[in-house]
């Protein structure tokens, strides 16, 4: 079996899972499995995975709604899994809703509140998307930096900046 497929199995079970404890345990799980997997997945594997062609995908990608991830010394592009896995789940989530669903992926982009792009194709480059990140869609994020001044985003980083230098660095006790 497939790790992609693995991991949304395991993300319905966690969801079905009413035991805290066991949750907790499956989502570790789940984690060293996306590690396995790596921070891309090809266009021919999430194709197959959501039961699309590869065209479509690339209709998506090109409207700027699955980012892709540019691999040093390749011009091929791969989509980012951790987005791309969010929606392979809201989309079997649909097709077992409704099967009869003409475009599941559709259903499932404005579900997960995404949208085309003005700028279309969103390309990261390999090193940033083996980051982590936080839980946050980019959008949230966007909306975040926008409603702050430059002013408060240069007092949150030195709060921050002092919050994680090392206690013997800064004389005050570390949290």
């Amino acid at each position: 079996m497939e790790i992609a497929t693995s991991i949304l199995q395991l993300r319905e079970a966690i969801v079905q899972t009413r035991d805290r404890r066991t949750r907790v345990g499956l989502r570790d799980v789940e984690v060293r499995l996306r590690e396995a997997l790596g921070a891309t997945i090809t266009k021919t594997r999430a194709a197959a995975l959501l039961g699309v062609s590869v065209t479509a995908i690339d209709r998506w990608v090109d409207k700027g709604v699955i980012p892709v991830v540019e691999r040093p010394g390749s011009m091929r592009h791969e989509l980012e899994a951790r987005p791309f896995l969010e929606l392979a789940q809201e989309v079997r989530k649909i097709r077992v809703e409704n099967p009869d669903v003409r475009s599941p992926i559709a259903v499932a982009v404005r579900r997960l509140g995404w949208g085309p792009r003005s700028e279309g194709r969103r390309v990261l480059r390999f090193d940033v998307a083996v980051l982590p990140r936080p839980n946050v869609s980019e959008e949230e994020l966007v909306a975040q930096f926008r409603s702050t001044t430059p002013e408060q985003r240069v007092r949150e980083a030195a709060e921050l900046s002092r919050f994680l230098a090392p206690a013997h660095k800064t004389g005050e006790p570390k949290l």
